[in-house]
């Protein structure tokens, strides 16, 4: 069965942030993610389906409640374009950082490409820079 393209991405954010307020087990993502995911992380790094729930796991841990909000969706063919923010609470350790308490909203953005009613491939791309001096790990 397929899908429209956007209301699969809305479902992919209400997933993660479902997970990240323990409402949904990180399974839950395996109703819109496709077995062969492929994540092109911004540092180059690839990683598959479990892969990307680990990464979603460990923003669950240390931003427990955070919240995407989309501001845009564009799709075209089998991509979709999201442009969002998200907004989190440092509360639990997050690479290896203790928890500072800090507020963090980042711009976020993201590609996905869907076939039928699963994302096949996903892009997202962040402030990396601002995520890691709000949790300490980086200093200017």
């Amino acid at each position: 069965m397929s899908v429209d393209p956007k209301t699969l991405v809305r479902t992919f954010y209400s997933i993660t942030d479902a997970i990240s307020a323990g409402t949904a087990p990180a399974t839950a993502l395996d109703e819109v993610l496709a077995d062969t995911l492929v994540v092109h992380m911004p540092d180059g790094a690839r990683v598959d389906r479990d892969g990307f729930r680990a990464v979603n796991h460990a923003f669950a841990q240390g931003f427990p409640g955070s919240v995407h909000t989309i501001e845009d969706l564009i799709a075209e063919g089998d991509r979709v374009v999201a442009r969002l923010s998200w907004r989190g609470t440092h509360v639990g350790e997050f690479q290896s950082a203790p928890p500072t308490g800090a507020v963090i909203e980042l711009a976020e953005s993201g590609i996905m490409r869907v076939e039928g009613d699963r994302i096949v491939e996903f892009w997202p791309l962040f402030d990396s820079l601002a995520l890691m001096l709000g949790v300490g790990i980086a200093k200017i």
